[in-house]
């Protein structure tokens, strides 16, 4: 690992010169980087050996190539080591260096087993389905927890008592938050609004069955106004807090609630932060 970082130093050190033109010709979106990076290192292998390509291509780790398993295996590191140098120097985040390494070992492994297609087919439609537009909101799905619910009918009480609230949970999931604190707070208007269809649909499936006033919308949370509500509350990503705040300054009235599950807004102090449970995230909390 030392010496992979040293590389990468070393690299990066020579890329000062070129950086203006490829920082024109280099993609800002992140999977779009993280497929450059896989393919130019499997360019690389293939210029040195094509048959390890063209035997994981084929599903042919044993026979018409006449490679071993373990030396694809051996051509495996060397490509993890590659696409961790290139993450590297191209500044990608932490946690996409892991995705690449890995990626390919996932690969492999999936090819051992030999599942049928369909299966592949079906994970790939339910991935769609749960994820979405997430290359474009840089959203992920992330389920909320009890603890959480509860902290946050806590901060609703501390702030209005029995006054009626309009709450709004943007990136609202299955729709465990809006679901609970509609079932608590009944006197609340409480509405999700959610990109992808799977957690949209269920959603709305559970408030159907349970009889719950929660109001589910599928849609994009940057497209709603926000100056009708009185608190909203997000579970989202640290990625996009910068510009839900600055959505939140601009539209929100004065004296209403910002409330962000694990993720706090970059340079702003919260007005106070919640621990709900010892295996649950903070709650900070923002007073406009």
């Amino acid at each position: 690992m030392s010496a992979v970082k040293l590389l990468a130093g070393t690299l990066q050190q020579h890329t000062v010169a070129w950086r203006p033109l490829s920082s024109k010709l280099w993609p800002r979106k992140l999977w779009c980087q993280a497929l450059l990076i896989q393919g130019l290192s499997m360019l690389l292998i293939a210029g040195v050996a094509p048959g390890v390509i063209n035997s994981i291509f084929a599903f042919e780790l044993r026979n018409s190539t006449g490679l071993r398993l373990e030396t694809i295996w051996c051509w495996l590191a060397l490509h993890i080591t590659l696409v961790s140098i290139f993450a590297r120097v191209a500044r990608m985040p932490a946690w996409w260096r892991w995705i690449h390494g890995v990626f390919p070992l996932a690969v492999i492994m999936m090819q051992q087993l030999a599942l049928p297609s369909t299966v592949y087919f079906s994970g790939f439609v339910v991935t769609l389905l749960l994820y979405w537009s997430v290359h474009n909101t840089r959203v992920p799905f992330y389920p909320s927890f009890p603890a959480t619910w509860r902290a946050m009918e806590y901060l609703l009480v501390q702030h209005a008592g029995d006054r009626p609230l309009h709450v709004l949970d943007i990136g609202s999931g299955l729709g465990d938050v809006s679901l609970f604190l509609s079932r608590q707070r009944p006197q609340d208007q409480v509405d999700g609004v959610e990109i992808a269809p799977l957690p949209w649909l269920v959603s709305v499936i559970r408030a159907t069955f349970s009889g719950s006033r929660a109001n589910f919308t599928r849609g994009d949370y940057r497209q709603d106004n926000f100056a009708r509500l009185d608190v909203v509350f997000a579970y989202l990503s640290p990625a996009v807090m910068g510009d839900v705040w600055q959505k939140v300054q601009c539209e929100m009235r004065p004296g209403s609630l910002f409330v962000s599950s694990e993720f706090p807004v970059p340079g702003i102090t919260a007005a106070r932060i919640l621990y709900p449970a010892a295996n649950a995230p903070a709650l900070f909390v923002y007073l406009l």
